[in-house]
């Protein structure tokens, strides 16, 4: 199975966006289209939140999510935002 926040992450870069990863304390990545910088910085904290952004630099999204080992692989993403393009995501993921 998938890792979630890892799918969502990528599909947010193959729309063009970059991923910011809060971690409770600060900004570790800013405005990154790397996935292992930002796989890095959610795996070195319990919960961090990833801040989407367009090529405007608009936030599009954001998402809670966690990488911490009680999580099954499809529970990583705790909670994200209501939007169009995260819920078409989350949907494509769960029948997946």
């Amino acid at each position: 199975m998938k890792t979630a926040y890892l799918d969502l992450i990528r599909h947010a870069i193959g729309l063009g966006f970059t991923v910011s990863v809060w971690d409770g304390e600060e900004w570790q990545v800013k405005k990154s289209t790397k996935i292992r910088e930002i796989d890095d910085a959610v795996k070195s904290v319990e919960e961090a939140v990833l801040r989407f952004r367009d090529a405007d630099n608009k936030v599009v999204g954001s998402a809670q999510v966690s990488s911490a080992y009680e999580f099954e692989p499809n529970e990583t993403v705790i909670d994200h935002s209501d939007n169009e393009w995260m819920n078409a995501w989350s949907e494509k993921y769960e029948n997946a």
